[in-house]
């Protein structure tokens, strides 16, 4: 991320030249690295010697030499340790950067992170400052993360030399990710000023014609730089690492907004059902005491006609058998004596129990009432307890 804001800082257009060495241990993957950049099916295995291609890509000209593999520090032969020097001397003026293949899994132990420091620093110290790390894996043989983290772990050393950078190339899908790679090599080349490696002899020949005091400007002025460029990155990866957590936290206060939303939501919905429940519950008890009043009202229209006429029915019982004593016309006449008496007994009584619903209980008026009373002020009283008129 650091080398791509780097490149639009400095704007500068890519370079319409680009010079690449490749290199790694012995079946790292160079030579597949080197077809699938360039466009070959056909290529060499693995050789003794370096080998210089050149082809069009993305419309400008990239220059490729791939180098043999070492095996380890002690076994690998001085003519690869030539081969290996001599491969920045085969793209002058030098290469804008050098790739250090790494298959992707691969264990990298101590003894194999030594080769590839003992290997690199035969270019020079310098090299790191040209590096990047190519992790190297099929397209068809997907990396978790947890995988890819794993090996940016292993190569964590090796990472730090070369300033972290390091692209994850997969075989097989070409056309994207050799586009990717070159924007990645041309971030590089533009953090470094557009410079590029200049071969040691080479070096070493430009020192000696410089006066000392020169020399000593210009290792002053490039640990000025180096020290800039190292601060601006941490400066940078702490401005990264700030705007991350100001978007986490973001994301925290948009998600405690919605679960407020939502409880609000829920809040309402409870009460608009609550509101309903109660609305049922008053019509409910409306139905009932209609209900009820229909009721007493089917109790007052039809049951107490119909006791009227029981009870005439039983004067006229009663009066037929008291007048049947004085023979035939005495019954007559009783029946009808019998239903007048009994209708108006059962209206006396009816009357009496009206009476008695209207007349007010017995209340005693104590405190405040009796001194409202005294004083002609309107008062109020109970009824006692268990107290209905309609018993």
């Amino acid at each position: 991320m650091a080398s791509e804001r780097t490149q639009k800082i400095y704007g500068s257009p890519p370079q319409s030249e680009l010079r690449l060495v490749l290199l790694g241990r012995i079946g790292a993957g160079k030579s597949t690295v080197f077809k699938t950049i360039l466009g070959r099916d056909k290529f060499r295995s693995e050789g003794v010697t370096c080998v210089k291609k050149q082809g069009e890509v993305a419309g400008r000209t990239v220059i490729i030499v791939d180098t043999p593999g070492w095996d380890s520090v002690k076994h690998t032969s001085k003519h690869i340790q030539e081969e290996i020097k001599n491969s920045v001397i085969l793209c002058p003026p030098g290469p804008h950067a050098l790739l250090l293949v790494v298959p992707m899994g691969d264990q990298l132990s101590s003894s194999a992170r030594k080769a590839i420091q003992y290997h690199i620093e035969l270019l020079s110290v310098r090299a790191w400052k040209y590096t990047m790390v190519l992790f190297v894996s099929d397209a068809e043989e997907k990396c978790t993360y947890n995988e890819q983290n794993q090996m940016l772990e292993r190569a964590n050393s090796i990472l730090v030399k070369c300033g972290e950078r390091h692209f994850h190339f997969e075989v097989g899908n070409s056309t994207t990710q050799v586009t990717e790679l070159l924007k990645k090599i041309d971030a590089m080349v533009a953090e470094n000023y557009e410079d590029f490696f200049i071969p040691q002899v080479y070096y070493e020949l430009l020192e000696s014609k410089i006066p000392r005091e020169v020399t000593e400007l210009i290792r002053m002025s490039e640990d000025r730089v180096s020290r800039l460029e190292q601060r601006y990155k941490r400066e940078l990866k702490e401005k990264d690492e700030q705007l991350s957590k100001y978007r986490e936290a973001e994301k925290a206060t948009e998600m405690l907004k919605r679960t407020d939303s939502m409880n609000t939501e829920t809040q309402d919905r409870t009460g608009m059902q609550k509101g309903k429940t109660d609305q049922q519950t008053v019509a409910l008890q409306a139905i009932k005491q209609g209900y009820r009043e229909e009721a007493l009202s089917v109790v007052q229209h039809y049951v107490k006609p119909l006791m009227v006429i029981i009870t005439s029915v039983l004067g006229a019982l009663i009066g037929a058998v008291a007048g049947a004593q004085h023979g035939t016309l005495g019954a007559c006449v009783g029946i009808p004596v019998g239903i007048v008496v009994a209708v108006l007994g059962s209206y006396a009584v009816r009357g009496a129990a009206t009476a008695a619903r209207d007349v007010p209980g017995t209340v005693s008026v104590k405190g405040p009432a009796v001194q409202n009373r005294d004083e002609g002020k309107p008062f109020y009283i109970s009824s006692p307890s268990g107290f209905n008129k309609d018993q």
